[in-house]
């Protein structure tokens, strides 16, 4: 299930924090996308993450919330607070751009992976 903060394009009116606050003790960042950018590819949501998210009113810091005990970031055992970014297209009156056009890797892109991934083996 996704959740969208309300005034985005195509949004719910429901806020992200539900989602941050029932993640299984092991999620302490949360990313909301819009539906056209799937989740499970990172090239995506790294798009959606720069031409879409302005950090001065799409971060949402939600306090003292429960994480695994074991967690290295806790400051207090269990006890994190939790970051929802809202990657989402913007609505009127914010005039940050054009977000229809997603950006596809070059040509090249394949060829060089594999050079890369060649080098990597050889250490």
């Amino acid at each position: 299930m996704r959740w969208w903060k309300a005034g985005r394009r195509g949004a719910k009116a429901s806020t992200p924090w539900p989602c941050a606050r029932s993640s299984s003790g092991y999620a302490t960042t949360v990313i909301v996308v819009d539906e056209d950018v799937d989740p499970f590819n990172l090239p995506q949501v790294m798009w959606a993450l720069s031409t879409k998210m302005n950090p001065s009113g799409d971060l949402i810091t939600i306090p003292n919330l429960p994480v695994l005990e074991l967690a290295p970031q806790a400051q207090s055992p269990g006890i994190v607070d939790k970051l929802v970014i809202d990657a989402t297209t913007p609505v009127e009156p914010d005039r940050r751009g054009n977000y229809s056009t997603q950006v596809h890797d070059l040509p090249e892109t394949a060829e060089w992976l594999t050079r890369l991934q060649r080098l990597s083996a050889r250490r």
